[in-house]
């Protein structure tokens, strides 16, 4: 194994790993009261204005509503009723009131989905992105597992992607309309940085094992070529050369005298033979 894929292959596991870690923050930011998830949030604004039964500030998470002490808290502990998938629509959070921003009102739809699509979206994400890291821990033991992390960590790019422009889509709507209105907003930068850096994250992995799976594909192309070239060239016939003339080989012949005619030579040998003795002895 080259120095090359050993790097690319502890690059593609690290990366997983820490956009899995990422994921998980982002998804669970707001259900769980404990460090480091108290402090992520989407956006937070300075609701006094508009609703007063839990706190004057709020803040906005995948969760629910928290409500901080003061404005840019560390911590968000007093989150009541938390539950899955929370939209950021302040007409649906808070109620139809005088002092809601009309923007809330009037494009209502466009907050609710769009709050409401990025979690499952981001869940997608996560699930396949978690699948990705096992599978590429997994990849020295099982040899087709590499073109599954592939199809894995595109699907887990492609949500992540979606998500994270739905999610911060609605997040600096809602800051730029409470801002309007002269409450002030701020969007939660940790939270909607770790959310594009899982996308940045996910697009490197996909370069990644699409350029390591086209290059083991390609080499497998290559031996397969090579042996097949090789067993052909094992089963080419001998060829036989041609006589210098030009002209086909002419098989020898050879027959056989019957038998009276081969006596008849013999006996006529013998006859002369004889003749010939005679005259050498009247000599």
């Amino acid at each position: 194994m080259s120095f090359l894929s050993i790097l690319n292959r502890l690059v593609t596991v690290l990366l997983l790993a820490g956009t899995t870690l990422m994921l998980l923050f982002i998804v669970f930011s707001g259900a769980i009261k404990e460090y480091p998830f108290n402090r992520f949030y989407w956006v937070e604004a300075d609701t006094s204005l508009i609703s007063t039964d839990h706190g004057q500030f709020s803040r906005w998470t995948f969760w629910g509503i928290c409500y901080p002490d003061e404005l840019s808290s560390t911590e968000s502990n007093n989150c009541p009723g938390l539950g899955p998938d929370i939209p950021i629509s302040p007409f649906d959070n808070f109620g139809n009131s005088t002092a809601l921003p009309q923007d809330f009102v009037d494009s209502r739809n466009s907050y609710y989905y769009l709050s409401r699509f990025s979690f499952p979206l981001l869940l997608v994400s996560l699930v396949f992105s978690g699948v990705s890291f096992v599978g590429s821990v997994m990849a020295p033991c099982w040899l087709a597992m590499r073109e599954v992390v592939t199809f894995f960590v595109f699907i887990a790019c492609l949500f992540c992607m979606t998500g994270s422009a739905c999610i911060t889509a609605v997040s600096v709507m809602t800051r730029n309309q409470f801002n309007h209105a002269g409450m002030s907003s701020k969007i939660g930068a940790d939270l909607l940085g770790m959310v594009w850096a899982s996308t940045a994250c996910l697009l490197i992995l996909f370069m990644l094992t699409c350029v390591s799976t086209t290059h083991k594909l390609y080499k497998k192309h290559q031996d397969h070529e090579r042996k097949a070239q090789h067993l052909q060239a094992s089963q080419d016939p001998i060829q036989v050369s041609l006589p210098p003339s030009g002209l086909p080989a002419q098989p020898e012949e050879y027959t056989q005298a019957p038998a009276h005619e081969s006596a008849g030579i013999r006996f006529f040998k013998i006859r002369r033979n004889q003749d010939k003795v005679e005259e050498d002895s009247i000599v």
